[in-house]
């Protein structure tokens, strides 16, 4: 029964064998063609990109909402802060306080040794999921729920609401020539003011450490200072950078210190 086995696999190696025989000798008859004819080779040979595809590629790499917006007359810069209310800390917002007061029942129910969802008949309907195992102590899992429940419902779920209903640190940094000024602000307040003429420099600054690595875009003034305005620079890309630095040290008409380890 082997012998017959081993006769079948052998068959199916050579027409295998034989198939890729076939897509690999064309080509290489081509290839022998192509290069005994230097006309055919150089007509095979991919034609370099036009300014059209430059630009294309310039913007799949770095799209118009990831650089600064600038106003139509080119006298307004501007790098807009979107604020704490983003879908994930909405998210977070619903999820984190409701799995905290899950824990904070369990860990009660464990204190008093029976289940507190059923002392009313509504939540005994509907969060019996929250009855607490056999296995559930009070010391240590209901005492470590409980001040985890704690914590997570009544401190941070009530800082991650604020946080989102009046999506606090949303502003705008605004550099403009008109009146020669860069503007701060953040929560419909003014947090800083500084003459466009104070900028000496665009520093932008790239380090391939994983997680000590610097990556930002920043501005240094006259007597030496720094100044980082932006939200989160670690979400873009180092092409966006640089992109980024590069209009802002043009828009300013200062040098620009590229610092890329």
């Amino acid at each position: 029964m082997a012998r017959p086995l081993r006769l079948l696999r052998w068959l199916l190696l050579g027409a295998l064998a034989w198939q890729m025989s076939t897509f690999v000798a064309p080509r290489t008859a081509r290839g022998t063609q192509d290069v005994s004819n230097p006309v055919a080779l150089h007509a095979e040979r991919p034609k370099p990109m036009n300014q059209e595809g430059r630009q294309t590629l310039a913007e799949l790499l770095a799209p118009a909402d990831q650089l600064f917006e600038e106003t139509e007359d080119g006298m307004i810069l501007r790098e807009k802060y979107a604020g704490g209310r983003q879908p994930s800390s909405v998210f977070w917002a619903v999820v984190q306080p409701a799995v905290s007061l899950g824990f904070l029942v369990v860990g009660l129910s464990a204190f008093f040794g029976e289940p507190i969802v059923d002392w009313t008949p509504i939540t005994a309907q509907y969060l019996g999921f929250l009855r607490p195992s056999e296995g559930i102590n009070f010391l240590p899992q209901g005492a470590f729920m409980c001040f985890y429940g704690f914590f997570g419902f009544f401190v941070f779920g009530p800082i991650q609401w604020y946080i989102n209903i009046f999506n606090i640190g949303q502003g705008v940094c605004e550099f403009n020539k008109n009146d020669g000024m860069m503007y701060i602000v953040r929560n419909n307040e003014m947090i800083r003011e500084v003459p466009l003429e104070d900028f000496q420099a665009v520093k932008f600054e790239w380090t391939n450490l994983a997680v000590l690595g610097a990556r930002d875009v920043y501005l240094i003034c006259q007597d030496g200072k720094e100044i980082h305005f932006m939200d989160d620079p670690e979400v873009y890309s180092k092409f966006v950078l640089e992109k980024r630095a590069a209009k802002l040290s043009e828009f300013l008409n200062v040098e620009l210190i590229v610092d890329d380890a």
